[in-house]
């Protein structure tokens, strides 16, 4: 193409952005509209927006692909849920003649949009909507129906802190769900469903399996720092798991002082996801009520868990230890109370024996 003399030709350069004027950026953003040069202080700032205005318009936002330097993300791209095509995965399945067919195992859910935003760190190290692309290809999200797009939905504080009061209380996540659904006024206020809220606690539980049995520890420590009359000991195999633990507060320690010369201990009360015994020691006060008196995880019933168990036990209570003791038909445990509590009296459990009477003796007998 031929240029006249003192004609000067302008050519946009593709990567320069077309910039809007300062005051159409303040409107957009107050509108929750991106806008090409529209800057902000952080990424997830940038993200946050894009959620915001495809919430307002009802559609979902995945996270793209993204570019780093030195650990630096420089360049994001935000798109719709729909953009690009899944790859077809199919299954085989047998009809009832026995033939095998494929059909697809996932429903398609994308359809090809093209509607995005990109951001790109400027010199003054802050995001800038490089790119705008504002038309789709789909329908849109009802507003009855907005609070369950995926991006839309997320566990907020407030219900991580109701599944957990929850879980104290022996509630279920379920029921937790149901708690957050009437005290928020409905389903859509929750923020998330209840598979999200059963992903988060399962997520949660695989954060923290390693760590789990440190941040046991941890609180018992916690509770002795803020009463020194809090007595705890545990102990580690060689590959560094938690294999026994006895813990007793003040009132415990108290009530073995006063109550503690007759002992019931019963290793068999409940097993838990980690498959260590609970082992109670229950004493019974001037009211023939009982009372607590320390409670003991164990990773196993062999006589050296048992052996361990009582000799903590006697370290809690000063070397008092009871005139009597009831368990049950324990054999390690019986070993071990010999071992340690020689001039104890052991007697087993009349309930445990009763509730074998009928398997030892005869129909006659048992009437």
């Amino acid at each position: 193409m031929d240029v006249d003399a003192g004609v000067v030709a302008h050519v946009e350069e593709p990567s320069t952005p077309r910039t809007a004027p300062s005051n159409v950026v303040d409107n957009c953003k107050a509108n929750k509209k991106p806008v090409v040069g529209m800057i902000f202080d952080t990424l997830k700032d940038a993200e946050n927006f894009y959620k915001s205005y495809a919430h307002d318009a009802g559609f979902s936002v995945r996270v793209g692909a993204h570019k780093k330097n030195n650990e630096e993300i420089f360049y994001q791209r935000y798109l719709c849920s729909r953009e690009g095509y899944r790859k077809e995965s199919v299954q085989e399945v047998s009809d009832q003649s026995g033939k095998k067919r494929k059909t697809p195992n996932v429903m398609e859910t994308r359809c090809g949009c093209q509607a995005r935003i990109v951001v790109k760190l400027d010199s003054e190290k802050k995001y800038q909507i490089l790119s705008f692309v504002e038309e789709h290809n789909h329908g849109f999200m009802s507003p009855d129906k907005r609070h369950l797009l995926r991006s839309n939905r997320q566990v907020s504080e407030r219900a991580k802190s109701t599944l957990f009061n929850c879980h104290k209380a022996s509630i279920g996540t379920s029921q937790a769900f149901r708690l957050l659904q009437v005290t928020d006024g409905g389903f859509e206020h929750v923020g998330c469903t209840l598979r999200d809220f059963k992903n988060y606690y399962r997520d949660l539980r695989c954060r923290i399996k390693d760590a789990d049995a440190q941040m046991f520890v941890h609180q018992l420590e916690r509770k002795k720092e803020a009463n020194p009359a809090f007595f705890y000991e545990f102990m580690v195999d060689k590959e560094g798991r938690l294999v026994r633990v006895f813990w007793a507060d003040a009132t415990c320690r108290k009530n073995c002082s006063v109550f503690g010369d007759v002992l019931s201990v019963d290793s068999t009360y409940t097993t838990n996801q980690y498959d260590m015994k609970f082992v109670p020691f229950t004493g019974v006060n001037h009211h023939l009520q009982s009372v607590f008196l320390g409670a003991a995880f164990l990773a196993n019933e062999k006589i050296d868990s048992f052996v361990w168990l009582f000799q903590t036990f006697l370290n809690a209570t000063g070397g008092l230890a009871p005139h009597l003791i009831i368990t049950d038909e324990d054999a390690s445990m019986k070993a071990a109370i010999a071992q340690v509590l020689p001039n104890t009296t052991h007697r087993f459990c009349m309930w445990h024996i009763m509730d074998k009477v009928p398997e030892k003796v005869g129909p006659d007998i048992k009437k």
